[in-house]
């Protein structure tokens, strides 16, 4: 494994009863990670995570070569990947006939299939495409996955929040935003950055351009950031309440006591989604 990856294991695991397990993976631009989940037992047995990718995509092709576990055949699959191709459509504007007109709005058009991801509260639809390479990749190897786009368990986190937040899942070079106003996603986006400078850059373009009330909304942050760190400093300066997300649960998540409770908050909250 390279120095930016990490791999947690139950040492009560049996890879022979893998049919009885579910696997969540989960792509980003610059991230690659996994769980293994007895979803009857409530049990985490496992997962993989690795920082600072040069592409996710290449790192899921990359350990498919060389990770047993991930090779293993499971009773279901969900793939969370990170696509260009999206959009978030509330339930009174959504035309189920007319799929094709949002598509107009993908930045790709290397694609093949469109999906419709509505959320659990049916209040919102995410409408997505993949890459036709990486969508073969996981043909090939999950024929039976549920696909999903990248931040799927945020939007179901966030359908859930009845204040005016934003929450931000960060890994070590990127983030992932979402603002939701009167108890609605009104937008969400991914960057990536270099250094402080470049996050606050971000920060106030977007608070600028949404025209936020940063004293009136909350932020909810996940992934890699602690507080007192230059990021949580950063949000704390110009928001009123910063809280760390994490996933409210009754899974056992044993194998995560010495990891910050918020750093698999994206990567569990997939369990959630359909």
């Amino acid at each position: 494994m390279s120095n930016n990856s990490i791999l947690l294991i139950n040492p009560n695991f049996e890879p022979t009863n893998s049919t009885n397990l579910s696997l969540l993976v989960k792509i980003g631009a610059d991230t690659f990670s996994y769980a293994i989940v007895d979803i009857e037992h409530k049990l985490v047995h496992a997962v993989y995570d690795e920082q600072e990718c040069d592409s996710g995509y290449e790192k899921l092709k990359e350990r498919l070569k060389t990770d047993t576990y991930l090779k293993l055949d499971y009773k279901n699959v969900k793939v969370a990947s990170h696509t260009k191709n999206i959009i978030f459509v509330p339930q009174e504007l959504f035309n189920e006939s007319d799929v094709a007109l949002y598509t107009k709005f993908f930045a790709d058009a290397d694609s093949q299939n469109v999906y419709v991801q509505p959320s659990l509260q049916q209040n919102i639809h995410t409408i997505f495409s993949l890459p036709q390479s990486i969508e073969k990749v996981i043909d090939e190897n999950w024929a039976n996955s549920t696909k999903l786009q990248q931040n799927a368990g945020l939007v179901e986190l966030a359908t859930k929040i009845d204040t005016d937040s934003i929450i931000i899942d960060f890994t070590v070079g990127s983030f992932q935003l979402s603002y939701i106003r009167d108890e609605k996603i009104a937008f969400t986006q991914s960057y990536q950055f270099e250094d402080v400078d470049e996050l606050t850059y971000y920060i106030l373009l977007i608070t600028t351009q949404l025209s936020i009330d940063t004293k009136k909304t909350d932020i909810k942050t996940c992934g890699i950031i602690h507080e007192g760190d230059p990021k949580w400093d950063l949000l704390s300066q110009y928001f009123n309440k910063v809280d760390l997300l994490a996933v409210s649960s009754d899974l056992d998540t044993n194998i995560l006591d010495d990891m910050p409770a918020h750093y698999y908050t994206s990567l569990l909250s997939l369990l959630q989604c359909g």
